[in-house]
């Protein structure tokens, strides 16, 4: 039996000793959350996706300003046949025919920003092989075509894109900022969830160890008379009801510490430490430098700008398709053909070409007009639009820098109460100890006290959030006096 016991003894320990290395402590400020989760949070890599792909994207559109290089070709392009072969006296008569043609060819593509025009220059080679008794083969070669082709009169789309792909650019890199602002703020609204619910199991549990002390104290003056029984029964329900408290508390802290793991992407069996911040940040700020920091800084001012383009966009682009319309195409070149590949390169003779294709609407119901008077119309109502956007955005950044330099005094006010609070507790609990006050003065010192403590962690919370709201709207760190700025590696 001794010798069971002792080897249960050592198992337990182990498991025991297995459990707490497992379980890892981790200490964590609110600056250090916002780090841990800048860096290894879902929606901070989402953040740097989406801003990678818009990089790209821009960079696709740089390419169609940059001239383009092709290489066609085909090979072998055999073909044996059977083909109707008109006679001059009308007779049909039906061949056979085997032939191959292979032919490679190089072109560079320029697109002429500034006129939507396209230059071309190409050269190519192509062998017709006729395989028919003797095999022969025939070459044609054009060393160099030159090809010029300028819409006239008509929408320049690449005009267009050249003002809109760059603005579209840094509103994402100004939205990757404010993304990790988001965070910020997101953050701070967990810590302090988790904070609060950390407060409020504290709270249960030390009103569970007074409450329990406070029945046992009531349950002897009962004994001896010094009581009431009503009293008595008031304090048990006090003290029923602080361990339902508890339970409450703890579930609702472990719901809210799961849900702030996961934001930070902290593995769940971490157990954390959350250490509430002592001071709060001293910001000073006045209207017109957060207005216009904001109107700098932030994604919805370039948005603005952004949708004001793009209507200007389709008004030219209804106007440009409403109207009169041509094309201009020229081509000059050289080209040879040859039975000798020798001979392919040998005094080429010229090769020019020259169109205008024109398309003039004559009569299509009043379509272009309405287009035209549709597209305007819209122009006019997103300027109007914008116009009230902006003003809400410029009165939200006032009424928030105005919210903002109110909370800071709250904290101050929130702080003196909870001491004051926490000392009138103190007295109200060693006057009913002595039997100068009853339990119901008690209770409302206890509950007073609770109160006032919950209200400054809520202050504090307030203060936080409210920093972190300025900051995703100005994108500006106050503290630094600098533009918050975020090192990507695209």
């Amino acid at each position: 039996m001794n010798k069971l016991l002792l080897i249960t003894t050592f198992i337990l320990l182990s498991i025991g000793s297995f459990h707490a290395r497992a379980q890892v402590t981790q200490s964590l400020s609110l600056e250090e959350s916002i780090e841990i989760a800048k860096d290894n949070s879902p929606i901070s890599r989402a953040a740097t996706y989406n801003l990678i792909a818009s990089k790209w994207r821009y960079k696709s559109f740089r390419a169609d300003l940059l001239p383009s290089f092709n290489l066609t070709g085909d090979a072998p392009n055999y073909s044996n046949q059977i083909f109707a072969n008109v006679q001059d006296n009308g007779r049909v008569v039906f061949s056979r025919r085997t032939q191959s043609e292979a032919s490679v060819s190089f072109s560079a593509n320029q697109n002429i920003l500034p006129t939507g025009g396209n230059l071309s220059l190409s050269t190519g080679i192509t062998r017709l092989g006729i395989f028919d008794g003797e095999n022969t083969y025939a070459w044609q070669s054009t060393p160099l075509i030159a090809s010029y082709t300028q819409p006239l009169f008509q929408y320049n789309s690449l005009k267009w894109r050249n003002k809109i792909e760059p603005l579209r650019f840094k509103i994402a890199e100004k939205r990757f900022v404010e993304d990790l602002e988001d965070l910020s703020f997101t953050v701070a609204q967990n810590f302090f969830d988790v904070l609060i619910a950390k407060i409020n199991v504290e709270i249960a549990e030390f009103n569970v160890t007074v409450n329990d002390s406070i029945y046992n104290i009531s349950k002897g003056r009962y004994e001896v008379g010094n009581l009431a029984e009503n009293d008595l029964l008031q304090t048990e329900l006090q003290y029923r009801n602080a361990e339902t408290s508890l339970t409450n508390a703890r579930l609702n802290y472990q719901r809210v510490e799961e849900n702030f793991k996961a934001l930070l992407g902290i593995n769940d069996k971490v157990v954390l430490e959350i250490e509430a911040p002592e001071t709060a940040p001293q910001v000073n700020l006045d209207f017109d430098k957060a207005l216009a920091l904001a109107l700098e800084n932030n994604s919805q001012s370039l948005e603005f700008r952004l949708n004001e383009i793009q209507a200007n966009q389709s008004y030219d682009q209804a106007k440009k398709n409403a109207g009169f319309s041509a094309t201009l195409r020229a081509d000059y070149g050289l080209n040879q053909t040859s039975t000798e590949f020798d001979e392919l390169y040998t005094n080429p003779d010229n090769r020019q070409f020259f169109t205008l294709g024109f398309q003039i609407p004559i009569f299509n119901w009043g379509k272009q007009i309405s287009e035209i008077r549709a597209a305007r119309n819209q122009q006019l109502a997103t300027a109007n639009s914008i116009e009230y956007q902006r003003l809400q955005f410029e009165l939200s950044v006032r009424s928030t820098v105005r919210e903002f330099e109110l909370l800071k005094g709250q904290v101050e006010l929130a702080e003196i109460s909870d001491n004051i609070a926490e000392r009138r507790y103190d007295v109200s609990k060693n006057r009913y100890l002595i039997g100068k006050i009853d339990i119901t003065n008690l209770f409302i010192a206890q509950n007073e006290k609770d109160s006032a403590r919950r209200s400054y962690i809520q202050a504090l919370r307030n203060y936080w959030t409210g920093y972190y709201n300025l900051r995703r709207l100005t994108l500006y760190d106050f503290e630094q006096d600098r533009p918050i700025y975020y090192e990507v590696d695209l």
